[in-house]
């Protein structure tokens, strides 16, 4: 699996949920959905509850400058109890698979997935995201599904994220942007409602640093629409 890898390019949110349900994200009551707008009135369509939300941005410029600046600094360290895995391939399943706060329980016949990373470390866990056959097989399966042409230089400058909530050591909820990318999970300050809190750091920590540039996506994991 070493040689396998896929650019981390716009994906569609009903092939997010085929790539996730064989791995066991249920069918119900959670769904991936597209967002279209950070406007609250669109927010507010976005049915309940909101578990976790994907970005994929351009990781170029001054918006890359501002991240590394941030990394430098200890101010943005989350000391709760999140599963994170450390990127070392460039695979957009790693970033779907630190979207809960605990790893699903795998799908009936498919090997404990999340049972077996739960209580590794992140290098641990990557490692095994690489050699899981079945990580393998349904990103194959899921990727034939997809409308974008797969670029010849894998090597793109967009990234994948996630946003979750979850509690620090001194029980206070947070919102902890999930980055392989990083040291490991990042506070980014107290949650109060999770898709309104992003959509806010979205804007000003992303979209007014990105220079005017457009490549965003994003893809929330919610209640299920009427």
């Amino acid at each position: 699996m070493d040689a396998m890898r896929t650019a981390e390019t716009p994906v569609p949110s009903e092939l997010t949920e085929q790539w996730s349900q064989p791995l066991g994200l249920p069918a119900a009551p959670l769904s991936f959905q597209d967002l279209f707008s950070l406007d609250p009135e669109f927010l507010a369509f976005i049915p309940q509850p909101v578990r976790a939300v994907l970005l994929l941005f351009p990781q170029r410029g001054a918006l890359a400058q501002a991240r590394e600046e941030e990394e430098k600094s200890d101010e943005h360290k989350f000391d709760g109890d999140v599963w994170w895995v450390k990127q070392t391939v460039n695979l957009q399943r790693v970033r779907l698979d630190r979207t809960p706060a605990r790893p699903p329980e795998p799908a009936r016949g498919q090997p404990g997935a999340g049972k077996q990373a739960g209580p590794v470390q992140a290098m641990a866990r990557a490692k095994l995201l690489e050699t899981s056959p079945f990580f393998e097989s349904a990103h194959e399966s899921a990727s034939q599904g997809g409308q974008s042409a797969v670029p010849e230089n894998v090597d793109v400058d967009t990234h994948f994220i996630a946003f979750i909530e979850a509690k620090n050591k001194e029980g206070d909820n947070r919102v902890v942007e999930l980055d392989g990318g990083r040291t490991g999970p990042f506070d980014r300050g107290h949650c109060d409602d999770l898709l309104s809190d992003v959509a806010k750091i979205v804007k000003e920590k992303y979209i007014d640093r990105a220079d005017g540039d457009i490549n965003f996506n994003m893809i929330v994991l919610a209640g299920q629409g009427e």
